[in-house]
């Protein structure tokens, strides 16, 4: 791969009388070796496993991977917490977010590094960031070291309004319709 690098001079020579055309071989060789040298890794699945830009903050405290760039990914440990969320709308309705955060290399999540991706309600989102702290995670591991993992987490609930008379009692299962599906 080579990579030319352009910029405007006023002058044909560069620096100390140093042909233009050497200077952009020289950058165009040290531009290529670092691009080599840096280039992400692809997982099985050929997805990038490099750090995305919005993954800076994230590596401020100290070395952290993507999923696909570790010997063993984070894997959740507690399923059965619950968000504190009552819907305000009287309708049958989905809830969804999609969480991003890191585990940490003991297997808890860093409350800090969370932020929401997508959410269909923010008062949902706010609910399930709330429970982040009680979650448990089997740390990922590379190279037989636990290490900090960037995970994402898709949560979702359905609400479902059901209709009944008054002082009819609690309508059966056979006339409530399912749930929605989200």
């Amino acid at each position: 791969m080579f990579i030319e690098i352009l910029f405007a001079t006023r002058s044909n020579t560069a620096r100390r009388g140093t042909p233009r055309a050497y200077q952009l071989g020289t950058l165009g060789f040290f531009a290529a070796v670092a691009a080599c040298a840096s280039a992400p890794k692809t997982g099985a699945s050929g997805e990038s496993c490099g750090l995305r830009l919005r993954d800076s903050t994230f590596a401020a405290v100290g070395p952290v991977y993507r999923d696909c760039a570790v010997d063993r990914a984070a894997k959740l440990l507690t399923t059965d917490i619950r968000p504190d969320f009552r819907p305000t709308a009287a309708r049958t309705a989905c809830y969804s977010v999609d969480v991003e955060f890191v585990v940490d290399e003991a297997g808890r999540p860093e409350g800090g590094t969370a932020r929401v991706i997508r959410t269909s309600e923010q008062a949902y989102a706010d609910a399930v960031l709330a429970t982040l702290n009680r979650w448990k995670y089997e740390p990922a591991v590379k190279q037989g070291a636990a290490v900090r993992q960037i995970v994402a987490e898709h949560r979702a609930m359905a609400s479902q309004v059901v209709v009944a008379p008054a002082g009819g009692g609690r309508p059966s299962r056979s006339t409530t319709p399912p749930p929605p599906k989200c």
